[in-house]
């Protein structure tokens, strides 16, 4: 009689898979995480050149320590720009000078044009004032007194006074004009200096080196740039890793959640190490249920659910960078 395996395998892998997917129970609670650095990245919010590299991805450096040799450069665009906007505001002022010449010009006339017929006016009044007079003077019958002129008089009176007011009015406006023309009144001249004073400043600091230095003691991650390229406003030039992780992201399973809180003391310990184990302390925690990575699950190509754990640990340890850990439950004392 044969034995049929079968049977016997499939029991075998039933009960694997119930061990595997069960949830974990208060006292075995042990889940995966990965140590994570706080990362830093270099950048600027101005363009820069890379004069020089002076580390390589994964040294180890010092707080202070050169890594970068780089030059701040102004872009010659800008530069430009300021010398095209500069050239537009002369042609304004101007533009702006001969509209206020030919204001005063077109006042000059104006003015002239009306003295000259209040004059005329005044003159034709005069002549009609005196050929009266000497109508008057060959009548001996008739009596011609003061009053019999005076709508005449009081005419020319009014005009004289007229051609006064519109002289005055006339010598405001010109002397205005002239104010206006001169620096203090022009409303570009202060743009202008101001962008020639900006473009003056930036002719100076056009080539600005300076030296990146490491922020403190850690390991230079990712080199984004090269020698002597040209780097955008804003894009990394490198990232800088802490020596140590000091934070572990972890993933609890879905039906174990309510067993971890915040402030829970954990263990944290080497998958590849024995006895290397830190004391941690939870200090964050997702807000839901999130697909726990591949690389932490039990069985990758099974899709199992969680919520993020985040364990502070001493920053003294001996994990590397995103190094698989496990995460266990202080045992407790019976």
């Amino acid at each position: 009689m044969r034995f049929n395996l079968f049977y016997p395998m499939v029991l075998l892998l039933g009960l694997s898979l119930v061990f595997l997917f069960r949830p974990p129970t208060d006292e075995d609670l042990n889940f995966f995480g990965f140590a994570e650095s706080n990362e830093t990245t270099v950048n600027y919010n101005y363009p820069v050149v890379i004069d020089q590299l002076l580390v390589r991805p994964g040294q180890s450096v010092k707080e202070g320590e050169a890594l970068l040799k780089v030059s701040r450069r102004k872009a010659k665009e800008t530069l430009t720009d300021q010398t095209f906007r500069i050239a537009e505001l002369r042609a304004e002022e101007n533009l702006w000078r001969q509209r206020k010449q030919s204001e005063m010009q077109e006042t000059a006339w104006k003015s002239s044009d009306d003295l000259s017929r209040i004059n005329e006016d005044i003159i034709s009044l005069r002549k009609e004032l005196a050929y009266k007079k000497s109508l008057a003077a060959g009548l001996e019958s008739i009596t011609v007194t003061a009053a019999d002129y005076q709508p005449i008089e009081d005419k020319i009176t009014t005009l004289e006074l007229e051609k006064a007011r519109k002289q005055e009015a006339a010598q405001l406006k010109r002397e205005s004009l002239r104010q206006e023309l001169n620096l203090g009144k022009n409303p570009y001249a202060e743009q202008i200096l101001r962008l020639e004073a900006e473009m003056e400043f930036e002719e100076e600091q056009k080539v600005q080196p300076f030296i990146v230095k490491a922020p403190s003691d850690g390991i230079v991650g990712n080199i984004d740039v090269r020698e002597a390229e040209h780097v955008q406003s804003y894009a990394t030039l490198l990232s800088f890793y802490e020596p140590h992780s000091s934070i572990v992201r972890g993933y609890v399973h879905e039906d174990q959640t309510a067993k971890v809180a915040f402030g829970d003391l954990l263990q944290v310990y080497s998958l590849k190490t024995e006895g290397r184990t830190y004391a941690g302390q939870v200090v964050g925690l997702g807000s839901r249920i999130v697909e726990i990575p591949n690389r932490l699950r039990k069985l990758p190509d099974f899709k199992t659910y969680g919520r993020e754990v985040i364990v502070e640990i001493s920053p003294e340890n001996l994990f590397l960078q995103k190094e698989k850990v496990g995460i266990r439950r202080e045992p407790t004392e019976r």
